[in-house]
């Protein structure tokens, strides 16, 4: 959802990002960028971005949710396509808390894929992180490798899946059928090594010390629709001294 919703994933969205101050999510970005149907929805043999709407002009507000008893929402919309990086991609800005920033997709033949993101430090690349929300084909089984990166920076390699496509999924706008459900999982740690992206810019955290980060991502899409659910959940260390991030993500409302 990395980032997903993720985000968000999705997460951005899905697999969606997110700034804590202590226990509260201060702001959200997502792996969840979608479109509404008022009605629910039904599978059908419908292209990429019926999964992952990219028309310009939408807006989506989503219900964050946290283990923690944090509440809060995000905003997200597109806006006008732009060449970044020789990908003709479409800008979403997301504005949840006090952080507001841009990340950028585009359809590649592939899968829709994370071209960029701007986080009001210059525009940077993430093409070497391989990072998609759905890959083709959309169907059971169908898997990935990319490169992630937690709430603080530590860079995991993930493995993401499509793990059903008929999925019943409720939120706040509505109940959707015949929905794609997506896993993505990863870890890192000093004694299993860290990913490393391609080229990679300096200054990447990877995992200090011997804390191992294990970070799983659900979020679900439905054809027509988009992202409309997804859950994050993110542990590091062990025992008392054990530190865990959960939250979810909920479609709440549409600006067509």
């Amino acid at each position: 959802m990395r980032s997903r919703f993720a985000i968000a994933k999705w997460v951005g969205a899905l697999l969606p990002r997110a700034a804590l101050a202590g226990t509260v999510l201060a702001a959200v970005s997502g792996m969840l960028c979608a479109a509404m149907a008022a009605s629910g929805c039904t599978r059908a043999r419908t292209g990429l971005v019926q999964y992952f709407p990219l028309k310009p002009g939408m807006a989506w507000t989503f219900r964050f949710s946290g283990a923690s008893g944090a509440t809060g929402e995000l905003t997200t919309t597109n806006q006008a396509p732009r060449k970044v990086f020789g990908f003709t991609a479409v800008p979403q800005q997301n504005a949840g808390g006090d952080k507001t920033y841009t990340e950028f997709y585009a359809d590649d033949g592939a899968g829709i894929r994370h071209v960029a993101i701007d986080e009001s430090e210059g525009l940077q690349s993430r093409l070497s992180d391989h990072s998609y929300v759905i890959k083709l084909p959309i169907a059971a089984g169908t898997s990935w490798r990319e490169i992630d990166r937690t709430f603080d920076g530590t860079v995991y390699d993930a493995t993401t899946r499509i793990e059903s496509v008929s999925d019943n999924v409720s939120v706040p706008a509505g109940t959707f059928s015949g929905c794609i459900r997506i896993r993505s999982i990863g870890s890192a740690s000093a004694a299993k090594g860290s990913a490393r992206a391609p080229g990679a810019r300096a200054g990447l955290r990877l995992a200090a010390d011997d804390d191992e980060v294990i970070v799983e991502d659900y979020y679900w899409l439905a054809p027509g629709v988009g992202p409309v659910k997804a859950t994050h959940q993110e542990s590091r260390g062990e025992g008392p001294m054990a530190q865990s991030i959960d939250f979810t993500l909920e479609l709440e409302h549409l600006k067509p």
